[in-house]
């Protein structure tokens, strides 16, 4: 049976035996270090883009609007492509966020989930949650400064 160290001194020693020189802390980057103001900023005007454009559809979808197959195409186009440039941004703040383990989740999982829902129904859903998430993180980075 193993024999815990009475006092710290005998913890330090057992500690260096095994091979541990020092306990390894990972520094908090600040905010300006991380230098994600420009993904940040381009992520929010992709999510305002992309919410006007899903408001405009679905006004036009309750209003009976798209009789002409044109007017119905240019404006699943401009939601498509909203919702494409939000979930590229999405991923870039994601990535980074991970990269210095400020979020658990996952780069991956945003394009898993804008491949797999409705840009038109929930599929803004990630990108907004990653959003605020990037928005958390640089209140609590900038809260520590």
């Amino acid at each position: 049976m193993d024999q815990q160290p009475a006092n710290l001194e005998q913890a330090l020693a057992a500690a260096r035996a095994a091979g541990v020189n020092r306990p390894a802390f990972k520094r908090q980057p600040t905010w300006q270090e991380l230098k994600m103001d420009g993904h940040l900023k381009r992520l929010g005007w992709g999510v305002l883009v992309y919410l006007l454009a899903l408001a405009a559809f679905w006004a036009g979808v309750l209003n009976g609007a798209y009789e002409t197959p044109q007017i119905w195409l240019a404006s699943l186009a401009a939601l498509l492509l909203s919702y494409g440039f939000m979930s590229l941004n999405a991923y870039l703040v994601q990535a980074r966020l991970n990269q210095l383990d400020l979020s658990k989740s996952g780069a991956w999982q945003v394009w898993v989930g804008a491949i797999f829902l409705n840009p038109a129904v929930i599929g803004g859903y990630v990108s907004l949650s990653v959003f605020f998430r990037a928005r958390g993180a640089k209140r609590t980075l900038e809260a520590r400064e």
